[in-house]
C-alpha cells in the first residue's frame, strides 16, 4: 500500500507543469530601415546616401554617371530688328538661372540665332545682341557668375528649318541654352523646352 501511495506521489509531481515566461524580449533593430531620399532603397544597404529626390537609382541607390550636354530652347521671342528682352519672358530665364544655382558645376553657353531675312551681316550682329542681353539678365538680375555664361551669335548660319514661310522663320528665330558640365550629373535633367512664335 505504501508502495502504491508512493507510485501516486511520484506521478503527481511528475506530471504538475513548471509556468515558462515565453514572451520573447523584443528584437533590436540592426540596421537602419529609413529611406530619407525616397528613392526605394534602405539607408542601411544606399552606397549613394545624397541622391536626389527622385532619380533613378540601382539597387545600391546609386544614380548613373554621366557627363552630358544639354541643348533647350528658351522661351525668349523679340521684336524686329531688337534685342530688348520683353519682362514677360524673365520667368523663362529665371528657370535656367535656378538651375544653374543649384548645380553650381553647371557652364552655360547662351546662342542667338536668327531667320534668313536681312543681310548676312545684320543678322550676325542681331544674333550676337540677344544673346549677350540674355546674359546680362542672368547675371545682373540672378547672379550667375558671368565665367559661368558664353554668348555667342550664329546670325542664319545654324538654321533649324530650311525654306521661306513665316512659320519656318518664326521657328529659327531662337536662342538655344547649351548646358554643360565638367563635373558628373546624376541622373539630372532641365526639361524647358519651347517653341518661337512671333515675327522677328
Amino acid at each position: 500500500m505504501k508502495q502504491l501511495i508512493l507510485l501516486c506521489v511520484i506521478f503527481l509531481s511528475a506530471c504538475s507543469t513548471q509556468v515558462i515566461d515565453m514572451t520573447e524580449e523584443p528584437t533590436v533593430q540592426k540596421f537602419n530601415l529609413n529611406d530619407s531620399e525616397g528613392d526605394g532603397i534602405i539607408r542601411a544597404r544606399d552606397e549613394c546616401p545624397d541622391s536626389y529626390a527622385g532619380s533613378q537609382v540601382n539597387n545600391d541607390g546609386c544614380g548613373s554617371q554621366t557627363v552630358e550636354t544639354v541643348r533647350r530652347k528658351l522661351q525668349v521671342n523679340f521684336a524686329t530688328n531688337s534685342y530688348v528682352v520683353k519682362q514677360e519672358y524673365l520667368p523663362e530665364i529665371k528657370k535656367l538661372a535656378d538651375f544653374m544655382t543649384e548645380f553650381p558645376q553647371t557652364i552655360v553657353t547662351i546662342e542667338g540665332h536668327t531667320s534668313i531675312r536681312g543681310s548676312a551681316q545684320l543678322n550676325q550682329k542681331l544674333s550676337e545682341n540677344r544673346a549677350i542681353a540674355i546674359k546680362n539678365i542672368l547675371a545682373r538680375q540672378f547672379n550667375i557668375a558671368p565665367k559661368r555664361i558664353t554668348a555667342i551669335g550664329y546670325g542664319f548660319e545654324k538654321l533649324l528649318l530650311e525654306g521661306n514661310d513665316e512659320y519656318i522663320h518664326a521657328r529659327n528665330r531662337r536662342i538655344v541654352a547649351e548646358i554643360s558640365s565638367d563635373k558628373s550629373f546624376i541622373d539630372m535633367k532641365w526639361n524647358i523646352y519651347s517653341v518661337d512664335n512671333e515675327v522677328e
